[in-house]
């Protein structure tokens, strides 16, 4: 029996994507080197990532996926790499210059309004959990600390003792606690990511801060409690960690609990139930858990647009699924606060635009500029020499174009933007060249003005953005994996300036930085309503402030598109404090139970009904309406933009006061049904806002979102149809040869993933070396030493007889591929192996082998948590995953292996969405142990070098390959290759080898092997030697057993590369084995991790 492989090299890519992810992660290499199994699941799955991102190529769509802290851009403030130690900030004891504020300038969610009505924060505690701060930082600072809920250590040592926390330090007056929850308070890493969102949600930078402006965060004056997390033990481990860590911030006295970390795409149903009990237990005791949305976009990542018959397209994982929580999407608002430049128009009017530097430029200095195209050719560049570059973006990297640009003596680059309304993207480091983003509005105002000079200037400015208001591109996308409606709000997540590590300031972009804005809101709000309702348990104040929040928020329209976001992407709209603040009145479902309306399932015609609040003394009259849309589909793809369909005429009602009033709305699609069905034949969803005024010329007051989906969403497809049944041969991730669409190559020395994305049955091919090597009595095949390796490749494909580069699924007359196995123990074709494409998240994946009458003759073990394979870009996730539960190597459940014969192998699974039933998928695999029948005698003609059979091979299955086999050693690396028949079926064997350096190595008639394989990998193999025994007339040899000479052979053709096609394979075979050593190499120092 052949002893298990330890390294099977369809993973030997491995070694060279490890030393890739090295050489990435050295400036975060603790954060992103720990290598964990997901529990209770087989997939790789992204392990939690702070959720911040930035953008360095034109080849990126948007950003980067869950950047973790070492992708953040360069920063405001001093040298970027002055990373040296800092001493502990000391907490001020007098108030706050008068220095404005970033608030003071740009204020799109109005938090001020909130501010003085509510205070900053003044006695309250807030926590953050999140991998890594900077717990030291200048911004670290209390204006009086004598308010502050903690005055002294004493103090917080007291509360900690009251609750059996033995852990923690106190900081300083304003980092009242930290711990490092991941490792027992060992080996904490600062990082930039915690500090930037700290600083966002309770910042108070001196006035001494280099910037124009001073960071002052929602609740400047709260105190901070800093809990850091990271993964180390696996996900269910790191879910328990934080667990613990949001119990202690309530016991801690944590108003708020921020938490801008994720898994995308993953069930709130999977999380630990230490993890759903420790949600629980906050919100019981009002504290209020604010969650980003993620950064993942939407199915396919922001390279690609999900497919319009598959509408489950949502990411957003845990722990934003939790319902408690108060998830938030990010968005740019039409002002920010940005630098700027002015430059002098043809008509000498100044304009001024807004620039994203990286390496400012000099303040108040004029430049002269010059047009450099895309700057991809050195002709490009034959006018920038003392000049700025100015270059579109696209074709090639950013840092590429700086580069070439430097090269030709420029003295600064900016790049404009290729797309009309995009967001502004940060440009990477490159020498410390001057570098900065421009919008293409701006870009092509400069390229066409005849005055080549630009000034840049020293203050920043409130300026209009070029996206205008937009829902980010990189803001993960619901419903979540568990059907229910998420994100829950919207806030600014553009390009946010904040604390960062060594007492700096950067600006980053993501959802990660939208959450801390509104938990400070939150904080703030909840702050108010203590005096407010004073009544009320803390729990019922977290309630309402949920609630009203939610209702005020304003829902953002689409100009391009003339229709509202949708609410699976903005949630109820961009938050808004003062409104929130101002607020009597709120909406809800008609159950009061949140401010969301999930109406499931729905036919053309619905109803929406929701229940409107008023906390006033006063009755109150309002007018609503309600918008009705859906997705808008571009070709085979939803476009991630709404389509409006219509809107109701306003309404008026008179809610009574200190009362409440349902509202329902009768809404019919039917006249949209037919068009929507054939863009969306699986079904699609009406969603909308019922939006309330009260005045209909007047701005909203008040809103709700609803969301129905016409058709059976807990039934949609969890799994991408198998790639045999392709018509085209392709799949979402996999893109079909055009030449060959039934080409399947196996995996070679590459991570499966890098190319092989799609629902198939895998199995595995050992070539004739290994196989004999075993035979003989190799128990490790590490250590054989072959040009040949074993390869993973599909079952149903087979490689042409002289080329085993490619692959072709070969089909019988049905159409069904020719999946067939050898179950004998010979690595070859031995087992088959799911391996799926998963659109929606399952569970309970089972596979079971089923013979002709139907009966179950074995069943695998179950992978109970199946994740949608939303992207492949490997950071994130895979686009298919190979379960290993799933191999069947054609026994039974006895362990006996089973009769020739087909079987069907099934796979099974159910969408973990509500009222899902039972999938599954079938593959026919035809199961046959016969050995060939070969030859037993051959001759030789010495004449011509031809072997001729006695007799052709008898096969149960139909003959793969008949070959001639010969080996011989390149140096010290064994060398095989291969002598197909000819067209007679007779063989030509050559009389000597060429080495890679040009050397001739003579052949024996002893290292001529004859290898006969059938379609279901068995293999006979005969040496010539035996076969010439099996006949008087072999021939003569001398005392070297060297084949007798023959005549001279054309030198085959070489290519431009001065190579022939057999030394470039031989070439291939040389790396191949080089690259066994190397993986043995890694294994040795355990670098290598299976």
């Amino acid at each position: 029996m052949r002893k298990k492989q330890k390294l099977p090299f369809d993973k030997l890519a491995i070694a060279l994507i490890s030393t890739s992810i090295l050489l990435n992660a050295q400036s975060d290499i603790k954060a992103n080197t720990v290598t964990e199994d997901t529990p209770a699941t087989e997939q790789a799955v992204e392990p939690p990532q702070p959720i911040a991102v930035s953008e360095e190529s034109p080849s990126s769509k948007e950003t980067k996926t869950s950047q973790t802290p070492s992708d953040v851009g360069e920063t405001v403030a001093d040298d970027a790499n002055d990373l040296a130690p800092q001493a502990p900030a000391k907490t001020a004891d007098t108030p706050a210059t008068s220095k404005a504020t970033i608030r003071d300038l740009n204020d799109p969610s109005h938090v001020k309004t909130l501010q003085e009505k509510a205070g900053k924060g003044v006695g309250t505690v807030v926590a953050v959990i999140d991998a890594g701060f900077d717990k030291n930082h200048e911004a670290w600072r209390l204006t009086d600390k004598t308010k502050a809920r903690y005055q002294s250590k004493e103090n917080l040592e007291k509360a900690k003792k009251e609750h059996g926390i033995t852990y923690g330090e106190w900081v300083n007056d304003k980092v009242a606690y930290y711990h490092d929850y991941s490792k027992d308070g060992k080996n904490a890493v600062d990082q930039e990511h915690g500090t930037h969102v700290s600083g966002i949600l309770s910042g108070n930078a001196p006035s001494e801060m280099k910037e124009p402006y001073r960071l002052e965060g929602a609740m400047p004056e709260a105190q901070l409690l800093l809990m850091r997390v990271e993964i180390v033990n696996g996900l269910a481990d790191y879910a328990r960690n934080y667990a613990q860590a949001i119990r202690d911030a309530v016991n801690l006295g944590a108003k708020v609990i921020n938490m801008s970390f994720g898994n995308a795409a993953l069930a709130y149903a999977n999380l630990p139930d230490e993890t759903k009990k420790a949600f629980d237990y906050a919100k019981s005791k009002g504290v209020s858990i604010v969650t980003s949305a993620g950064n993942d976009s939407s199915f396919g990542g922001k390279p690609r647009l999900p497919l319009a018959d598959h509408p489950d397209y949502g990411v957003v994982g845990t722990p934003a699924a939790a319902d408690s929580t108060l998830t938030v999407a990010s968005y740019s608002p039409d002002k920010q606060l940005t630098e700027t430049a002015t430059v002098k128009t043809d008509d000498h009017q100044d304009k001024e635009m807004p620039v994203l530097s990286t390496n400012r430029f000099e303040p108040n200095k004029a430049y002269d500029y010059a047009y450099a195209n895309r700057g991809t050719k050195e002709d490009d560049f034959k006018d920038v020499e003392g000049k700025i570059a100015l270059i579109e973006r696209g074709d090639i990297d950013f840092k590429d174009k700086i580069a070439n640009a430097k090269k030709a003596g420029a003295v600064g680059v900016l790049i404009y933007d290729n797309q009309d309304k995009g967001f502004p993207i940060e440009l990477p480091n490159v020498d410390q060249m001057p570098a900065a983003f421009i919008s293409r509005r701006d870009g092509l105002l400069l390229k066409d003005n005849p005055q080549k000079t630009i000034t840049f200037n020293a203050t920043p400015k409130v300026l209009p953005t070029a996206s205008g208001t937009k829902l980010s591109r990189f803001s993960s996308w619901g419903l979540t994996a568990d059907g229910n409606i998420k994100p829950d709000i919207a806030a600014p997540g553009q390009d946010i300036l904040s604390s960062v590590a060594n007492n700096k300031y950067a600006k980053l972009s993501g959802t990660s930085m939208s959450a801390p804005l509104v938990a400070g809101i939150m904080g703030l709000l909840q702050k108010q309503y203590e005096t407010q309702y004073p009544d009320m348990t803390p729990s019922e104040r977290l309630d309402l402030a949920k609630k009203v929040l939610m209702s005020s928020a304003t829902a953002l329209y689409d100009e391009d598109e003339k229709a509202y976001f949708s609410p699976r992407q903005q949630g109820a709209g961009a938050v808004d404090a003062k409104k929130a603040s101002a607020a009597t009145m709120y909406v809800t479902d008609k159950d009061n139970t949140s401010s969301k309306v999930h109406l499931n399932n729905v036919s053309d015609k619905f109803e929406v009904t929701v229940t409107v609040h008023n906390k006033s003394d006063k009755p109150q009259e309002l007018y609503y309406q309600v918008t009705v849309q859906t997705d808008k589909v571009d070709g085979k793809h939803f476009a991630l933009a709404p389509k409006a369909l219509y809107e109701t005429s306003w309404q008026k009602i008179t809610i009574p006061a200190n009362s409440s009033k349902q509202v329902t709305v009768p809404i019919d699609a039917s006249r949209f049904s037919k068009d929507l069905l054939a863009q969306m034949k699986n079904g699609y969803f009406l969603e909308g806002f019922v939006r309330f005024k009260q005045d209909p010329t007047k701005e909203e007051l008040m809103s709700i979102p609803y969301i129905g989906f016409r058709g059976d969403f807990g039934n949609l497809s969890a799994l991408e149809k198998p790639i045999y049944d392709s018509k085209d041969g392709s799949s979402y991730y996999h893109e079909a040869n055009s030449d060959a669409k039934d080409q399947l190559d196996g995996d070679g020395l590459q991570f499966y993933a890098l190319k092989n994305n799609f629902t198939a049955l895998t199995t595995e091919s050992n070539p004739w070396t290994i196989i004999k090597a075993v035979k003989e009595g190799v128990e490790n095949i590490e250590d054989i030493e072959s040009s040949e390796i074993t390869e993973t490749i599909f079952a149903g494909t087979f490689a042409k007889q002289d080329d085993d580069s490619h692959y072709y699924i070969h089909r019988h007359a049905n159409g069904k591929p020719y999946a067939a196995i050898s179950p004998n123990g010979d690595g070859n074709r031995d087992y088959v192996q799911f391996q799926g494409t998963f659109l929606r998240n399952a569970k309970n994946l089972v596979a079971e082998v089923l013979d002709k009458e139907g009966n179950v003759v074995w069943t695998s073990e179950v992978t109970e948590q199946v994740v949608k394979n939303y992207n492949n870009d490997l950071a994130s996730t895979l686009g298919s995953t190979r379960f290993e539960k799933t191999r069947w190597d054609g026994k039974n459940k006895d362990g006996k292996v089973v009769a020739n014969g087909t079987y069907t192998y099934r796979v099974r699974y159910t969408p973990i969405s509500s009222g899902a039933k039972e999938q599954h998928t079938d593959f026919d695999v035809i199961v046959d142990n016969t050995t060939p029948e070969v030859a037993t005698s051959a001759t030789f003609s010495t004449e011509d070098s031809r072997l001729t059979l006695a007799s052709k091979p008898k096969t149960s299955q139909p003959v793969y390959r008949e070959r001639i086999a010969y080996t011989y050693m390149d140096e010290d690396l064994p060398t095989t290759e291969y002598i197909s028949p000819n067209e007679d079926g007779t063989f030509t064997l050559p009389e000597e080898a060429e080495t890679m350096e040009g050397a001739t190595v003579p052949l024996k008639m002893s290292d001529f092997t004859y290898v006969v394989e059938d379609m279901a990998g068995n293999i006979t193999y005969t040496p010539v030697t035996k076969l010439l025994e099996g006949h008087s007339n072999k021939p003569e040899q001398d005392g070297s057993d060297q084949a007798p000479d023959k005549k001279p052979e054309a030198k085959p053709e070489q290519d431009g590369s001065g190579q022939t096609p057999d030394k470039k394979k031989k070439l291939n075979q040389k790396k191949i084995v080089q690259v066994k050593h190397q993986v043995k190499l890694l294994k040795k120092v355990n670098l290598l991790v299976l």
